[in-house]
């Protein structure tokens, strides 16, 4: 059971593929962006575009859904059920979102708490993982849904944001925000598919949700720079467009208990590894260009 499809090959995708393809599995996905493509090419990744998904289902024993929902739920197991079931999958992996549990005013939230998401797509996503948990039990399928945070990485992190001067702090008072890197994504997700096959939810969130100003702040300590002063919440939200308020009116604080007794320790326990590894890469490789 080496053969993975990946339907959907985003921002994670070098990563994840990366690892997958060190452990032996043979890789193929699905994406219609020529230059990720490429590079995924050249690490052996085999590529789709998204009008040949039901080539990239065919031989595969396991599969990984990164494509988002839509209003109807999950477009995958709507629209290619026969494949994968002409397919020798045995295990479905499906990213979702912790964006599924709504605003929980800052307490913790685990596996088994009530979703009530807002936003549509959250609303989109709960459809999504339905269908999926649903399409598995009628066909003995095992499905693992996993529930992201907010995605961080070499390419995609605020050390970036202060270097391009686009970073403004925010401080709202007892407000978190959830994260995980980029790295334990693939980890976990290779563990998950190398290993025994599990089923059920879990959420891939770090140990320590946090306020925006405790990240950016550390940010700024450990490149030395002095942080401008903060903007309140409280004296910008009314100015503010709807989709970024309705993102900081969701506050809630992940627990990733289950992730860490199914898949051991993260890479990157909290932010703060995670941004000084981030820099650490940043100056070596401003070193050598120099």
């Amino acid at each position: 059971m080496k053969n993975i499809s990946i339907l959907g090959l985003g921002n994670i995708s070098y990563e994840l593929c990366s690892v997958l393809v060190r452990k032996g599995f043979n890789v193929s996905g699905s994406t219609d962006n020529p230059n990720r493509q490429n590079i995924l090419n050249k690490i052996g990744v085999k590529t789709f575009s998204r009008n040949e998904i039901n080539k990239c289902i065919l031989n595969a024993d396991k599969i990984i859904i990164t494509i988002p929902p839509d209003k109807n739920g999950c477009p995958v197991v709507r629209n290619y059920s026969k494949e994968i079931l002409n397919s020798n999958t045995k295990w479905i992996g499906y990213l979702s979102s912790t964006s599924v549990y709504g605003n929980y005013n800052g307490e913790k939230v685990n596996e088994d708490s009530i979703l009530r998401p807002r936003e549509e797509v959250a609303q989109y996503r709960v459809r999504g993982e339905k269908d999926v948990q649903k399409f598995g039990l009628k066909y003995s399928i095992a499905t693992e849904i996993f529930r992201l945070s907010g995605i961080y990485g070499k390419n995609n992190n605020v050390i970036h944001q202060i270097i391009s001067k686009k970073m403004i702090p925010i401080y709202k008072d007892g407000h978190f925000f959830n994260r995980i890197h980029e790295l334990d994504i693939a980890r976990v997700l290779s563990n998950a598919c190398s290993n025994e096959i599990n089923s059920g939810i879990i959420n891939l969130s770090d140990d320590l949700p946090a306020s925006q100003l405790d990240v950016v702040s550390y940010a700024y300590s450990i490149m030395n720079i002095l942080m401008p002063q903060y903007i309140n919440y409280n004296d910008i939200y009314p100015d503010m467009p709807d989709s970024k308020r309705r993102f900081w009116e969701n506050n809630r604080r992940v627990d990733n208990a289950l992730l860490k007794r199914r898949y051991g320790k993260l890479i990157y326990p909290s932010f703060k590894e995670g941004l000084s590894s981030i820099y650490e890469n940043y100056l070596s490789h401003s070193s050598n260009k120099d």
